[in-house]
């Protein structure tokens, strides 16, 4: 990063306040997890993939646990799940307590009931 916080065109890059709160907390190592695992998510209607994330976390009572949030994401299992077509289009799987919703092959959000 660039130490005056400017990019290349000398303009001040604008900091996500949700990726403050989604990373405030974890080493290094946990946000380099952290991201990988975020590239299986999308942003969906916000405005920010940190801001959706951070909000469904929130929602789904993993308030300040948002690595978990994503580990529990990661490893939702469709295999025996129940498959329903949202009328957005996106895909929502159910198995036990878990759901996730997926548009176009990227998790949009995941719970437990």
């Amino acid at each position: 990063m660039n130490p005056n916080n400017q990019d290349e065109s000398n303009q001040p890059q604008q900091l996500d306040p949700y990726e403050e709160t989604l990373f405030s907390g974890y080493t290094d190592g946990e946000i380099a997890e952290m991201k990988v695992l975020m590239e299986n998510w999308d942003k969906a209607t916000y405005p920010t993939l940190a801001n959706s994330i951070v909000n469904h976390a929130d929602r789904h009572d993993f308030n300040n646990n948002y690595l978990r949030y994503l580990r529990k994401a990661n490893n939702f299992t469709k295999k025996g799940a129940r498959k329903k077509i949202l009328s957005d289009g996106a895909y929502r799987w159910n198995k036990g307590n878990e759901f996730i919703i997926e548009r176009n092959g990227k998790i949009v959000s995941y719970g437990e009931n």
